[in-house]
């Protein structure tokens, strides 16, 4: 979608009448582009309130989440106007996918290598509130603390008040860095055990 862009619209700078520039932190994707594409191979991410305590129970993550349609006109919350859609483009990423962000933002203890700060919120449906922890939250959230991009948005009013603080991360670098990392899965001892006789078959292989 980037590249349908054209080189006006591609420009995140903005020319003053001074001959200052402003940066600008997202650009509209006009209807008529993103209205064509039609492959289910987006991953959609979002939050709304529910009654389950559980973490990220509030963000589904189902198989229509995880093929969305760019042209698609549903939303995660019931009460989004689908028909008034209107899409922004943020920045690209080629290391990052929609699944890494949903594994950095619904971060799971139990199934990673170290224990991991909470990323802003848990999520569940019962942290939801209209005001401090909500949609526009868990956006600002994805934007700024797991792609680092802006997380300003168009005009949202009440709703979009929040500002956001990263916790303090330490990368494979030690550098200390206020980022939702993406959590690294543990290796099962089957995988070891897979790796050590693959390993072993190796060895034998060489030797004959």
């Amino acid at each position: 979608m980037a590249k349908t862009l054209s080189s006006a619209q591609n420009n995140n700078n903005q020319d003053n009448n001074d001959g200052t520039t402003n940066k600008v932190s997202f650009l509209q994707v006009p209807e008529d582009q993103w209205i064509q594409q039609t492959n289910s191979k987006c991953v959609q991410l979002g939050y709304g309130g529910a009654t389950c305590p559980s973490t990220c129970c509030g963000s589904p993550h189902g198989t229509d989440n995880t093929n969305y349609a760019l042209n698609s006109r549903q939303a995660v919350i019931g009460n989004a106007m689908g028909d008034a859609k209107q899409l922004y483009l943020y920045g690209v990423s080629d290391s990052i996918s929609g699944m890494d962000a949903y594994r950095a933002v619904c971060v799971d203890n139990k199934t990673t290598t170290a224990a991991m700060p909470t990323c802003v919120s848990h999520w569940a449906g019962t942290d939801y509130n209209p005001l401090t922890n909500n949609c526009n939250t868990f956006t600002s959230t994805i934007l700024k603390c797991v792609y680092g991009l802006s997380d300003d948005k168009p005009n949202l009013g009440i709703s979009d008040m929040v500002t956001v603080a990263c916790p303090m991360e330490k990368r494979d670098d030690g550098m200390d860095v206020p980022q939702c990392l993406i959590p690294v899965p543990p290796t099962s001892l089957s995988d070891e055990a897979a790796a050590a006789a693959a390993a072993d078959q190796l060895d034998m292989e060489q030797v004959e």
